[in-house]
């Protein structure tokens, strides 16, 4: 097993601009033992906060040339799948009860979703043990470790050329070789506890504490943007590159491919989980107000509120029919299916709770290619249910099920557990 070596980043500042919440670095990481140079913090006492809503000034760099045009290698390589966290899986889940093909204990509970290689033949697994270890698919047997310092909250997202980025409590993000070499660490602000994920041209883009970067794969700092406080939520990204998050400052923001702030709107509540981007320009949000509530991507303005009836806190998604898919928190824990046009309730499964409003179904469904939706909760339990709202089969784990769920090309599906061990399932 290869633990990360001990090394501090070399930083190269090349050009800081702060203004209206928006911070540019030019720093690129290195092996070499230097420290950070910090910009000074936005919305502190020397420097009010931003007016919400105002764009920053337009920053004069050139952003990196696209990549050629294509669809990503196949894979789960980021939460939900893919850089809008549609959660739109392209493999067929069992109909029937699906048989343990094998399980591995990687030392600590799982609260990221498990990610793939390209060709999906190693799985990659973040913990609270504070590791990431890659996982052979067939048998579960680990090809390496590496220790990340502190515990790992958040999915890591692998790029085309197979390099896993995954960041921790440690305050870093990690970029790991297919082969479990460190190729560089990036000191944040904070903790690196969302899912980064991969923008168009090859950047990662993540949030630490209540900044977030975009870093190019070679280390570089190519901005960083400050909310008021705590972004909890992995940002979601839409085809033309603007950023979307929600933050504990009650507000979700969208940045353009720059980082330039392009609007803001208060929500009255947290916004924890990660936005959706659907296919007609909606964003969807769900905050600790028990309500999902639908924006419009080009100037935030509010489509509808739907009460949700508890905290709505994880990842939402989608159906590839434009149903919105969201977990919901007790007293009453459920999964909701909601219809875009109104934000209607169009399917519910509910699960037996415990009253507590710190108790349910964290995220959302993600969706199998014929419609069925596969959850887990905090019951212990991860679901398999029909677009018509039956209840296909359950399976039971050792522990809270709030990663959500991946499912291959194959049909095998594979689950993070809070009893510290991936299982991998396949039917008959």
């Amino acid at each position: 097993m290869t633990g990360i070596p001990r090394v501090v980043v070399t930083v190269l500042v090349a050009m800081v601009v702060t203004a209206a919440g928006l911070e540019w670095h030019g720093r690129r990481v290195r092996s070499t033992a230097a420290s950070i140079e910090r910009a000074p913090a936005v919305g502190s006492a020397a420097m009010p906060d931003p007016p919400l809503g105002d764009a920053g000034p337009a920053v004069t760099a050139a952003p990196d040339p696209p990549p050629p045009l294509g669809d990503f290698p196949r894979g789960v390589r980021m939460l939900h799948g893919d850089a809008r966290h549609t959660g739109r899986a392209p493999g067929r889940a069992p109909r029937r009860k699906p048989q343990v093909m094998w399980s591995h204990d990687v030392g600590g509970p799982i609260e990221a979703q498990i990610v793939t290689s390209p060709d999906e033949q190693t799985l990659y697994v973040a913990s609270l043990g504070g590791t990431l270890t890659a996982l052979a698919r067939s048998d579960g047997v680990p090809k390496w470790t590496v220790d990340l310092g502190d515990r790992a909250y958040a999915t890591p997202c692998v790029a085309d050329d197979g390099t896993i980025y995954a960041g921790s409590d440690a305050k870093k993000l990690v970029a790991v070789t297919p082969e479990g070499k460190t190729r560089w660490l990036l000191d944040t602000d904070d903790e690196a506890d969302t899912g980064p994920v991969l923008a168009r041209d090859g950047s990662v883009v993540f949030a630490a504490g209540r900044r977030v970067y975009d870093v190019t794969p070679l280390g570089f700092v190519k901005w960083r943007f400050a909310a008021r406080r705590k972004v909890y939520s992995s940002p979601a990204i839409a085809s033309d590159g603007r950023i979307f998050f929600g933050s504990q400052d009650h507000h979700v923001y969208a940045l353009t491919a720059l980082g330039a702030l392009a609007w803001s709107v208060d929500l009255g509540a947290d916004v924890d989980g990660a936005p959706v981007l659907s296919d007609d320009g909606a964003l969807y949000v769900g905050t600790d107000g028990d309500q999902v509530v639908r924006l419009d991507a080009d100037d935030g303005r509010v489509r509808w509120r739907a009460e949700a009836g508890g905290y709505v806190r994880g990842t939402l998604s989608l159906t590839r029919a434009g149903g919105v898919l969201a977990g919901v928190y007790g007293p009453a824990p459920r999964q909701l299916l909601l219809a875009a046009p109104d934000g209607a309730v169009r399917l519910k499964f509910s699960i037996q709770g415990t009253g507590a409003r710190e108790f349910g179904v964290h995220g959302g469904a993600i969706e199998d290619d014929a419609g069925v939706l596969l959850f887990g909760a905090q019951d212990d339990a991860f679901y398999a249910v029909a677009p018509g709202g039956e209840l296909l089969w359950s399976f039971s784990t050792g522990g809270d099920v709030d990663s959500p769920i991946t499912l291959l090309m194959d049909g095998s599906v594979v689950v993070g557990s809070d009893d510290g061990k991936v299982y991998l399932l396949r039917g008959n």
